[in-house]
């Protein structure tokens, strides 16, 4: 049963995202919109970024022990180019609750938004199959990078979206 509901999940997403020629959650693709409410409250809108900012995506949870590595140079990236890049880290909610997203955030003193993708139509949306996962999302929202691990080389694409 969850397999068939998987499939059909799939093929939604599919289909939708194939109404949309070019847009996607593929590098290349202009990435698919979606909107989400931060764990302070604030609504994010990844099209409001759209000609202003580069946007940083990591898809995790709590009890992954490589999204728990990565908080370092998350945090190194949110306060070094905070200004040119948005950084929002969304929480799938698989085996995680709000209760103990807040607790990690407090824990681990993030200094970085945080969203809980209640429901996961953001973390179905983006097919994100493992956490964590990251997007690189340039100033004119096209997907410029994808990948399940922070790569050891972000720093070359976050300067190539910031022209440096």
């Amino acid at each position: 049963m969850k397999t068939l509901q998987l499939l059909l999940a799939l093929i939604s997403v599919t289909f939708v995202t194939g109404l949309n020629a070019g847009v996607g959650t593929g590098v290349g693709d202009t990435a698919a919109d979606f909107t989400i409410a931060r764990l302070d409250g604030s609504v994010f809108k990844l099209s409001d970024y759209r000609g202003k900012k580069a946007v940083n995506l990591v898809f995790w949870a709590t009890w992954c022990s490589n999204c728990k590595v990565e908080i370092p140079e998350i945090k190194s990236l949110h306060a070094a180019h905070g200004e040119n890049i948005e950084v929002l880290a969304i929480n799938v909610t698989v085996n995680d609750s709000l209760k103990r997203v807040n607790r990690y955030q407090e824990k681990h003193e993030l200094t970085y938004p945080l969203a809980f993708d209640e429901g996961r139509k953001v973390t179905q949306m983006y097919g994100v199959m493992g956490t964590p996962t990251l997007f690189v999302i340039d100033i004119n929202g096209v997907i410029r990078y994808r990948d399940a691990e922070t790569p050891d080389d972000i720093e070359t694409h976050l300067n190539a979206l910031l022209g440096r």
